[in-house]
């Protein structure tokens, strides 16, 4: 998309918001899996069949997800090649989680899932975010809300079998919300600042900025308390132990 191209989301910067959250996502996808991966090759023993298929259907939807990003990625960077840069950056995003420990990282994996699960609920249900959902990538962005939603449980589930206590949930939650809250609006901001590059107009970018913080402030606040619900206790585990 170079700065003659319509944009696909109502104007550039709406666009460029979801456009860096893709950029993120084979990343944070691969973390998902491989997390996931380990834990259920350790504990697969202890599930009933229910459990496994679960996490497998997981397994599969998010591996799905990751080939589905990773062409709209180079298709961005086709027709933004400043974006270049940014995707390599991006593709790193999640490489120093992968020296925690399985217990920490299952924990940061579920709090990306819920955090995932918050958004795409707002996507479905709400008409802020996305202005044309009869668009080719509205479309995608839809159908992968409807499967994190239909998957949501599954890290937490893994979380709760595991017996990992509330207080590092906590923890690994408050860290995952500081990764995406920064990464989204670093990738978001420097795919702005490639459209700029590119020839659009700084101003008119600040505008479009101004008015979608200005209409995002219902969606912020209806985030912000799927963001604290994810602290409530009380949460048991769906996956049976024999």
């Amino acid at each position: 998309m170079t700065a003659c191209d319509p944009p696909w989301n109502g104007n550039l910067v709406r666009s460029r918001f979801f456009d860096g959250i893709s950029l993120l996502l084979p990343a944070a996808e691969s973390f998902l899996i491989v997390t996931l991966e380990e834990w259920l090759a350790r504990f697969e023993h202890q599930l009933d069949a229910h459990a496994r298929d679960e996490v497998r259907r997981f397994l599969r939807e998010e591996r799905a997800h990751q080939k589905v990003h990773l062409r709209y990625n180079e298709a961005l960077v086709v027709r933004l090649p400043g974006a270049r840069d940014v995707a390599e950056r991006a593709s790193h995003a999640a490489d120093e989680l992968a020296a925690l420990d399985l217990a920490t990282r299952l924990a940061m994996a579920a709090a990306f899932e819920h955090l995932t699960a918050v958004l795409s609920a707002e996507m479905l249900h709400r008409p802020f975010l996305i202005s044309a959902p009869a668009s080719t990538e509205g479309r995608m962005w839809r159908w992968h809300a409807r499967e994190e939603l239909g998957h949501r449980d599954v890290a937490i589930d893994a979380v709760m079998h595991m017996g990992i206590g509330w207080v590092r949930r906590s923890l690994a939650y408050a860290l995952a919300s500081a990764y995406l809250l920064f990464d989204v609006l670093r990738l978001w901001i420097a795919l702005c600042r490639c459209d700029v590059a590119a020839g659009s107009s700084r101003w008119r970018l600040a505008r479009q900025a101004a008015g979608f913080v200005v209409g995002a402030v219902p969606t912020a606040m209806r985030l912000a308390l799927g963001w604290v619900g994810y602290l409530l206790p009380g949460r048991r585990s769906l996956a049976r132990q024999p």
